[in-house]
Parts: structure tokens; C-alpha cells; sequence
């Protein structure tokens, strides 16, 4: 009778089961606190879904998950934790995790008594010392090894260096001078990525929903918004200033716009 009271009640559990596994991933807002530890670059990865993401310097991080899904937190400060999700992990507006410190151990030290009198001739002969030296004739293996010939060090090291007259410091200046435009342009001949690509590739997620306050599902329909014909002269590396200020501005608009 008790079986099939199990029985019956795992059969009623999995259709629930089922759908809980179908529910959608959706961005789970998170924060690692420690005892006055920072809690920055702390791993945190979703185990059923392969999906990784790491704390900000205030230990904030944001990943996707549903319920029943495990997330494993890991760092080499603290002892790693893994924690399965319930509905109630998303209905809070952030999810704080406390991590313990990893503090390593001795077993046992051991201070014995050794009273040294500052001169070393007399304090190493009461220490127990052992000879690690082989039995070998150095002297013997010098004699007795083969002759390899060797090119001079100025040859070999310094190309543009001659035995009477020393480095050339003319020839190694133009060589300087026509390998640094080489890197100059080099940095300019790289294949340009879109406005698109190059801002999604420099801001997280986070700099999006948290400091200019897109929601999440337009991101997509600001960064089209952004993307004129001046916002491409932003994308250089020496611009970086620029462009993030230059998306905050534009924020401002974006949000002052009536969508319906």
C-alpha cells in the first residue's frame, strides 16, 4: 500500500517536474559578500547550463538561470559553495551569497631550543648539515670534453655590431624608427568591426541595465539608435573616454523617446 502511495504521488509531481525544466532562462541578479574581504573576480558558473560569469569589483554579477538550475561559486580566497535555485531566488530584487574564507592550517610547529652566538665559524659547525656534492672529477669531465667552437659574441647577439667599431647605433635607430611605423600602421590596417559589434564587445551587459538604464530587451534598439555616421569616429582605443560618454548622452535621448 505504501508503494503504490509513492507511486502515485511521483506520477501526480511529474508534469510539474517537466514544466519546471521547460521554464525559460531569465538574468538573475546577484552579489558575493565575505567579511571584509572584497569579493571581485569570483567565478560564478551555471553547472546545468555551461553558462560562466564573473563578480565586479563590488561583487556584483548577473547570469542566466531558471529554478532547479546549480551554480557553483569558486575562488581561490574563499571555499567554493554550490547552491540550487528556487523560485524564490527570482523574486527578490538580488540575490546575496556569503562566501567563508579559505584559511590554510599547520598541524603543528615545532621551535626547538638553538642558542647561536653571532659567529658563524662556530654557530655551522652546530648545525647538521649534508653534502649533496657528487662524486664526480669535475676537473677530469673539463679536460676530457670536446672542443665545440663558438662564434664570437658580438656576432652572434648584435647583427649590426662590428668587433672594432661596436654597435652601429645609426643603423639600429633607422630600424627603430621604420619598425614603429610599421606597428602605427599595422594598428590601422586591422579589419574595422561595426559600431555594433565594437560596443557590445566593450560594455557588459551590467553598464547597459545598471548605469544608463536600458531595459534589457531594448538594448538591441539603443545601440541602432547610437550607431551614426559620428559615432564611428568614437570606436578607436585612445577614444574610450569619448564613446562612453557619448552613449550616456544618448541614453538620455533614448529613454526621452515616446515608443508606442
Amino acid at each position: 500500500m505504501r508503494n503504490k502511495l509513492l507511486c502515485f504521488t511521483l506520477l501526480l509531481l511529474l508534469p510539474f517536474m517537466a514544466f519546471a525544466q521547460k521554464e525559460p532562462r531569465q538574468v538573475l541578479y546577484g552579489k558575493v559578500v565575505a567579511d571584509s574581504l572584497k569579493t571581485d573576480n569570483i567565478s560564478v558558473n551555471n553547472l546545468s547550463s555551461n553558462i560562466g560569469a564573473v563578480t565586479d569589483n563590488d561583487g556584483n554579477f548577473t547570469i542566466y538561470a531558471r529554478p532547479t538550475d546549480t551554480l557553483l561559486f569558486s575562488s581561490i580566497t574563499f571555499h567554493s559553495i554550490q547552491m540550487v535555485l528556487s523560485k524564490e531566488h527570482f523574486t527578490g530584487k538580488q540575490l546575496v551569497i556569503k562566501l567563508d574564507l579559505n584559511v590554510t592550517m599547520l598541524d603543528e610547529v615545532v621551535i626547538r631550543p638553538t642558542v647561536l652566538l653571532g659567529d658563524l665559524a662556530a654557530d655551522s659547525k652546530k648545525t647538521k648539515t649534508m653534502q649533496v656534492t657528487s662524486s664526480l672529477d669535475s676537473k677530469q669531465l673539463v679536460m676530457t670534453a670536446p672542443y665545440k667552437p663558438q662564434s664570437p659574441l658580438n656576432e652572434k647577439r648584435y647583427p649590426n655590431e662590428s668587433v672594432l667599431k661596436g654597435i652601429d647605433f645609426i643603423k639600429i635607430f633607422e630600424m627603430f624608427k621604420k619598425r614603429k611605423k610599421k606597428d602605427k600602421a599595422e594598428i590601422y590596417k586591422v579589419a574595422a568591426k561595426s559600431f555594433r559589434e565594437s560596443v557590445k564587445e566593450r560594455f557588459t551587459y551590467h553598464f547597459f541595465t545598471e548605469t544608463i538604464k536600458i531595459p534589457r530587451d531594448e538594448i538591441e534598439l539603443f545601440i541602432n539608435f547610437c550607431d551614426t555616421k559620428d559615432a564611428a569616429k568614437l570606436l578607436p582605443p585612445d577614444k574610450e573616454f569619448e564613446l562612453t560618454d557619448y552613449l550616456v548622452a544618448k541614453s538620455i535621448e533614448y529613454l526621452k523617446l515616446d515608443k508606442k
